[in-house]
């Protein structure tokens, strides 16, 4: 097709206006043109028209004609490759990237964008090579240094992902990026437990641009790591004042406090607030933990005259009047819930908790039955399916729960460097212990009398860890294989191939300590690894320290609640699924009790 006349200027001022950021005005000089049919000429500049203005699909096919007239433009390869990115299509994508590369070996942003389809579609060691190429290019490229940290941090490779990021900083020029890259230098520093250099990093990141979001949160996660908690004391009451109709926050400073067992200061915050939604029911929810049921209860009332339909405060105030002893009141309550369009199944398990300790386990049932339809692995849910069938002597329970076949005991071998367990254990107990925070146990845990650490233990930077988790990986992939395959059984039936870890860290006990009866809802497979263990704990009879299972946390009439107690052992290692009930009994020894858990999921 010939093309009017003046088209080469008018391609040309096309191009000068989409570079100039006005897209509008290039599309309004080519419309003309593209009314008498796409030429040849008019490809390029029309394709990214259609790029800029989110038209990815006319884009994409606009650039695979280009293709297809001008096979040496790696351009047009590029842009292919954006346009079927930005629509989803990364593996038609990740081909059209690898074509650009090959005719234009000097375009960074094709490396760069070859590394995020690569990351997007799981392939971090692809994208690693990638980032690897393109840096061995363009040794000074500093989006290839970051790029690279991120996929080495997105691979937990945390102490690898410290030296890309160095090297971007000493190549950066502009304060903005040098600040982005301090603030993933603070974060991969922190993982590995370099808290001090994490909190320098993240100093020169506020420094450098203080607009970033949530810096004071890191801030204080990074103080409270280092123990200065007063100074998170007072960095939540600067961040309060600036704000104090932030829930989050007023939670999170209160949390503290009751760590640091500051009784008369916990709580107070809530009330000098705006008396908002969240601030009332944030501060419910922290009494409710405290089993301070009539407090709960009247805030749940209030904002329900305030709103009869309110989801949350009508779940909240039938868990509260569980928590004052009205359990009949309370399953009325959650059927009220319940008979609502959109329950959560939350509420189901609440129901059933309710009906449980109202002595109507048959009730209970049928919540979580009910709620189990709608989310088959809920954990709360098969604990108290569970529980109801042993309160109606149904054999189903010893069916779900396996207390013989589905708790497994692994008494693991030394690892690496280490002749045996017993000088591993009391160097990994030392390791351990530098890493509890002096303060009390946080409100929402199970734990009593001790402490837990923060984060994830895990690829942390933690040597002697490190070197367990290998050793625990191995228990974790011969428990896996011996499930027998079982497609009926909500436990069985996630059996995968591969795990990854929803979470781990370790607990420390001191004397008279214990972990309240519990189960773990983002788990499928939970854990207990025992690093140090007291004395007392061999007397078989007493059983203290002991971890027992099957004993519900509700209030109800088991006659024999322990199905199981495992006794603890240095070098230990006992899985179970994370639906099942368990604690521990309280020990009388001036001895620590250490220990590392972890819930692992199927992938």
């Amino acid at each position: 097709m010939n093309i009017i006349p003046n088209t080469q200027q008018a391609l040309a001022l096309g191009w000068q206006l989409l570079q100039a950021g006005n897209t509008a005005a290039a599309d309004e000089l080519v419309r003309p043109l593209l009314a008498l049919g796409i030429s040849d000429e008019l490809v390029p500049l029309a394709g990214a028209i259609r790029l800029q203005q989110g038209r990815l699909a006319e884009a994409a096919s606009l650039f695979e004609r280009g293709r297809m007239l001008q096979p040496r433009q790696g351009r047009f390869a590029f842009f292919h490759a954006t346009a079927l990115a930005g629509m989803g299509q990364l593996e038609q994508a990740v081909p059209a990237f690898v074509a650009a590369i090959k005719l234009e070996p000097n375009a960074a942003d094709a490396y760069l964008a070859l590394g995020m389809a690569q990351r997007k579609l799981g392939r971090q060691d692809e994208a690693q090579t990638t980032y690897r190429k393109l840096l061995r290019a363009q040794p000074e490229n500093v989006d290839g240094y970051i790029a690279l940290g991120s996929v080495l941090a997105e691979t937990g490779q945390m102490a690898e992902a410290e030296a890309p990021l160095r090297k971007a900083l000493s190549y950066a020029r502009d304060p903005k990026l040098a600040a982005a890259i301090h603030n993933n230098l603070s974060i991969v520093l922190g993982s590995q437990n370099k808290h001090a250099e994490a909190l320098e990093n993240l100093e020169r990141t506020q420094a450098l641009a203080p607009d970033i979001p949530h810096l004071d949160n890191r801030r204080i996660d990074i103080l409270h790591q280092l123990g200065r908690f007063e100074d998170c004391v007072m960095l939540y009451q600067r961040l309060l004042a600036r704000n104090p109709a932030d829930a989050d926050m007023h939670r999170a400073y209160n949390g503290l406090l009751y760590r640091l067992g500051r009784s008369e200061e916990y709580l107070a915050s809530y009330d000098k607030a705006p008396q908002t939604r969240d601030i009332l029911l944030s501060k419910a929810s922290m009494l409710a933990l405290q089993k301070r049921g009539a407090e709960a209860e009247q805030i749940y009332g209030s904002l329900l005259s305030r709103d009869p339909t309110d989801a949350v405060a009508s779940a909240g105030w039938a868990n509260s009047l569980s928590l004052m002893g009205r359990h009949a009141d309370a399953v009325a309550a959650f059927e009220t819930i319940l008979s609502r369009r959109g329950a959560s199944v939350s509420a189901f398990s609440g129901a059933a908790a309710a009906a449980l300790m109202a002595g109507d386990p048959q009730k209970a049932e049928a919540f979580c039955q009910a709620g189990l339809r709608q989310a088959p692995h809920d954990q709360p849910c098969l604990a108290m399916l569970g529980t109801a069938w042993r309160l109606q002597g149904n054999e189903q329970d010893e069916q779900l729960n396996g207390y013989d076949s589905l708790i497994r005991v692994f008494d693991l071998d030394a690892p690496e460097g280490f002749s045996n367990m017993a000088d591993f254990n009391a160097e990994l107990g030392e390791e351990l212990e530098r890493l509890h925070p002096r303060t009390g146990a946080y409100l929402e845990q199970s734990l009593h009398g001790g402490s837990q650490t923060q984060g994830h233990l895990f690829s942390a930077g933690h040597v002697l860890v490190e070197k367990l988790r290998l050793r625990i990986e191995q228990a974790l992939s011969s428990y896996i294989a011996g499930l027998a395959p079982d497609e009926r059984h909500p436990f069985l039936s996630r059996r995968a191939r591969g795990f990854r870890y929803a979470g781990a860290w370790s607990s420390l006990m001191r004397e008279h300590g214990y972990h309240v009866n519990h189960l773990h809802p983002q788990g499928w497979i939970s854990s207990c690894y025992y690093v140090t263990v007291p004395e007392v704990a061999k007397d078989e009879n007493a059983k203290q320290g002991w971890i027992k299972f099957g004993e519900p946390e509700l209030d109800v009439a088991l006659k024999h609640p322990v199905r199981r107690a495992v006794q603890p052992v240095p070098g230990r290692l006992v899985l179970f699924p994370s639906y099942m009930w368990h604690g521990t009994i309280p020990f009388r020894d001036a001895a620590l009790r250490t220990t590392i858990a972890f819930d692992a999921v199927p992938v």
